[in-house]
């Protein structure tokens, strides 16, 4: 009979302890799931840093990576090229033919049509006066209005968009070259 009881309590113990087995993997399999939620959120969130962290320095190299001087070269040709397309060409292509405006412009092709800081400043009621303001070199001297221009270079076949735009500032940069 003892042996009967031993193997019955045996089998208890066994089977409270296979209960516990069981009981035991249901919670870790619950602490499983909840540490692969935090895993998850934890890595959602470092994406999310990173992201941000990058488009930061994007904006920052794009801004202060550019000097004054590429600054004001850029802010001129989008000046020459303005004044090219919304006011010269429109200009000299009134009551003519496309070919008397193609040998017209052919005529600067190699010269260019050269357009300073004052006439821009001039043109279309003064709408370039805040930004040609802004030309000054870094101690703030101003540019100069007569030698700081874009140089217009229109190309085959003449149309509007046929051009290409080099620009050339006077504004004591050590630096300054044709662009």
């Amino acid at each position: 009979m003892k042996n009967i009881e031993r193997s019955d309590t045996m089998a208890k113990k066994e089977e409270i302890q296979n209960v516990e087995k069981v009981e035991n993997k249901k919670e870790t399999k619950k602490m499983t799931k909840k540490d692969q939620n935090k895993e998850i959120v934890k890595t959602v969130s470092i994406g999310a840093v990173l992201i941000i962290v990058i488009t930061i320095i994007f904006i920052l190299t794009k801004t202060v990576g550019t000097s004054l001087e590429d600054q004001l070269n850029k802010s001129l040709q989008k000046m020459g090229e303005e004044f090219y397309t919304d006011f010269y060409y429109t200009e000299i292509s009134k009551n003519k033919s496309s070919a008397e405006v193609s040998e017209f412009l052919e005529k600067f092709s190699d010269v260019g049509i050269k357009v300073n800081l004052d006439n821009l400043s001039r043109y279309k009621d003064g709408k370039n006066k805040d930004e040609i303001a802004k030309f000054k070199n870094k101690e703030g001297k101003k540019c100069s209005t007569t030698n700081t221009k874009a140089v217009i270079y229109p190309k085959k076949p003449y149309g509007k968009k046929d051009y290409t735009v080099k620009v050339e500032l006077d504004c004591g940069f050590d630096s300054e070259t044709n662009k």
